[in-house]
C-alpha cells in the first residue's frame, strides 16, 4: 500500500474516534446529576429507629395459683388413757393434790373430821392434800345461811370470827366447796324447806365466787337409841336425802352418798361405826369412810380426764 492510502485511512481513523468522544461527552452532559447523600441527622435517626422498633407494652405476668393440696384428713391423736387408779392408791393419797384448792365447811361432823384429818397430816401421811376444814358445832342449815336479825353475817366460825359460807370460800379462794349440813335440821324442816336454804346457800356462794363447784353430803343417819329420843326415823332421813339428791342432778351440783356408806340393814348409823358418844358422830373407821368418799371425787375426773397430778405441780 502506497503512502497516500495509508495517510488517508489515519485520517479516517482519526476522524471516527473524534466523532465516539464527542457523542459520549454529550451523553454524560444530558445526564441529571446525582446528589450527594448527606449524613441523616441525630432527630430523624430516632425516628427511622422508631419506625424499626415496636413500642414497649408491659406485660402483667398471669397470677400462679397455687396447686390444690389433696392429703388424706389428719385424724387427731387421741387423749392418753389414765393409769388406773386402785383404792389402795387412792387411800395412799396418790390424787389428794386435787383438794389443794379446796373447803369442806360444816357442823360438828366436820369438826370431828379436821381432827382425824390432822391427826393424819401429823403422822406425815397425805389427808386431803391442803384442804381447809371448817366446822362449827351446832351449825344448822338457818344458821349457815344467817338469821334474818343478822341477815347474811352468818354463823360459820372461821378463824376466830363468825361470818359466812361464801365469805369462807372468797378468803381461801377455793375452786370446790363441801358442805356437810343439815344432819339436825330434818326434826324442823320438811325436806323442801331444808332444800329450798340449802339453796339459798348455794346460790349466794356461786354469786359472790362465779366457777366455784359445789358438792353437798347426804344426811347422816343416827344410831337408832338416838334417833328414836329426837324422833328421827329412818324414812324422814331417806325423805329429805331423795329431796336433796334431786336438787343436785337439777343444779349441777354434786351428791355424795355417805349415809347409805354406813348404815345398817334397818337404815340407822352402824354401830361399829359410831364415835362414843353414839349419836351421830363418826369413829376412826367411819372417818376413813368418809375420807375414801371425797377422794373418789378426784379419781372420777382423773379418770374423766379432766384432772390429773401433773396438773397440781404446773400449777
Amino acid at each position: 500500500m502506497n503512502d497516500s492510502v495509508k495517510t488517508k485511512l489515519n485520517c479516517a481513523l482519526a476522524a471516527l474516534l473524534c466523532a465516539v468522544f464527542c457523542i459520549s461527552c454529550g451523553f454524560t452532559q444530558n445526564a441529571d446529576p446525582v446528589p450527594p447523600t448527606a449524613a441523616p441527622s441525630p432527630a430523624e435517626t430516632m425516628s427511622a429507629e422508631a419506625a424499626e422498633t415496636p413500642a414497649f407494652v408491659p406485660v402483667t405476668p398471669e397470677p400462679v395459683l397455687p396447686e390444690p393440696v389433696t392429703s388424706e384428713p389428719v385424724t387427731p391423736e387421741p387423749s392418753p388413757t389414765p393409769v388406773p387408779v386402785s383404792d389402795e392408791q387412792l387411800d395412799e393419797g396418790f390424787l389428794d393434790a386435787w383438794f389443794d384448792d379446796s373447803v369442806l365447811i360444816g357442823d360438828s361432823l366436820v369438826a370431828g373430821l379436821n381432827m382425824y384429818v390432822t391427826k393424819e397430816r401429823g403422822m406425815n401421811h397425805l389427808c386431803l392434800g391442803k384442804m381447809q376444814l371448817v366446822g362449827t358445832s351446832a351449825l344448822s342449815l338457818k344458821k349457815a345461811l344467817g338469821t334474818e336479825k343478822k341477815e347474811r353475817t352468818g354463823e360459820i366460825k372461821f378463824r376466830g370470827r363468825y361470818t359466812t359460807a361464801s365469805d369462807v370460800v372468797k378468803t381461801l379462794q377455793a375452786k370446790r366447796v363441801f358442805f356437810m349440813l343439815g344432819v339436825n335440821d330434818p326434826r324442823w324442816y320438811s325436806p323442801e324447806e331444808l332444800v329450798d336454804v340449802y339453796d339459798q346457800i348455794i346460790t349466794i356462794v356461786r354469786t359472790e365466787n362465779p366457777g366455784i363447784r359445789v358438792y353437798i353430803h347426804s344426811l347422816m343417819p343416827m344410831i337408832k337409841s338416838y334417833a328414836d329420843t329426837v324422833d328421827m326415823t329412818y324414812e324422814i332421813n331417806k325423805a329429805a336425802n331423795d329431796k336433796l339428791r334431786a336438787y343436785c342432778e337439777e343444779n349441777d351440783v354434786t351428791y355424795l352418798e355417805l349415809a347409805d356408806l354406813v348404815r345398817d340393814e334397818n337404815g340407822f348409823l352402824r354401830q361399829d361405826y359410831s364415835a362414843q358418844d353414839n349419836t351421830f358422830h363418826l369413829n376412826s373407821y367411819g372417818k376413813a369412810i368418809w375420807v375414801h368418799l371425797l377422794r373418789s371425787c378426784a379419781r372420777d375426773e382423773y379418770n374423766a380426764g379432766i384432772w390429773s397430778p401433773e396438773d397440781a405441780e404446773n400449777d
